[in-house]
């Protein structure tokens, strides 16, 4: 471990021990559970003075290495060889960045009327709702709320959340503000009852950055594991989004609607299809 670089590694079970990593700083959080989930514990950490003297520090999941590829050490280099950088991200889902218009559209997927709770929670914290539809470059994708930061991102980013949290609870219409904090959002019951909040959380980052955060100095991070199962025509279908994007090509945009169309007919379900590609294809985008 650098002197001056700090990488907690959460944990809620002694059985998630043994998937720790030994450059990480192991963090016991099964005493303090949250709604944010690792929002809360990223809140704890900087109340606590524990990360003060640190140039950079994060609170990594317990499956960071199943999910990225990446080991603990080598994530501490990537750290050290760019101290330039306010704060190091992390997509370990590459594929998203593929098929999807944005991070908020891919909610739509995962989450029963997640943009309809994300739409209304922008409006009451006061945030652009031009964001949930706008064409998000692979370069911005963020998920798992995997990044780690120096005091300027920190003491930017976290108030930045809070203040929109906040915000959206005291003025968000009652029966929306009820979903959001309702367990709804896990239908499949994929992430322990969680509610519509970590979601949303989670997608902020890519907001914050375009806006509150757009001073800093970001850089992404590869993700081995999942880049690794990428195949051609996922690596084509994000090479033509960025490229529509790039240009504001209305032509190699609707290229990119029918590529992924196709693909999403070849590798999902008639029920998967039938319920969500309409809705996609429909989707209105901003540049």
């Amino acid at each position: 471990m650098s002197r001056s670089i700090g990488i907690w590694q959460i944990y809620y079970q002694a059985a998630q021990e043994s998937k720790l990593d030994k450059a990480f700083i192991p963090l016991d959080n099964s005493q303090f559970p949250s709604e944010t989930h690792e929002f809360a514990v990223f809140q704890r950490l900087l109340a606590s003075g524990a990360a003060d003297t640190l140039s950079a520090w994060g609170a990594l999941s317990w499956r960071f290495a199943e999910k990225t590829g990446l080991s603990g050490q080598e994530l501490l280099r990537m750290v050290e060889q760019a101290p330039e950088a306010d704060v190091f991200y992390m997509n370990p889902f590459p594929h998203i960045e593929a098929l999807f218009s944005s991070p908020w559209w891919h909610g739509e997927v995962a989450h029963p009327e997640f943009l309809e709770v994300a739409s209304a929670f922008f409006a009451a914290a006061g945030l652009d709702a031009a964001e949930l539809h706008r064409l998000t470059p692979a370069r911005e994708f963020s998920m798992c709320n995997y990044f780690v930061g120096g005091p300027r991102f920190w003491q930017s980013y976290l108030p930045f959340v809070e203040q929109a949290l906040r915000r959206a609870d005291e003025h968000m219409p009652p029966g929306l503000r009820a979903k959001m904090h309702s367990e709804d959002a896990d239908w499949r019951k994929l992430h322990h009852a969680s509610t519509y909040v970590p979601f949303i959380v989670e997608r902020l980052f890519t907001v914050y950055l375009r806006t509150q955060g757009r001073h800093l100095k970001a850089h992404k991070i590869s993700s081995p594991r999942g880049e690794d199962n990428m195949n051609k025509a996922l690596i084509e279908l994000i090479s033509m989004k960025d490229m529509a994007i790039l240009t504001r090509s209305k032509t190699i945009l609707a290229l990119w609607q029918k590529e992924r169309a196709a693909y999403f007919r070849q590798t999902s379900s008639v029920w998967w299809c039938d319920r969500y590609l309409g809705r996609l294809l429909d989707a209105p985008v901003s540049w």
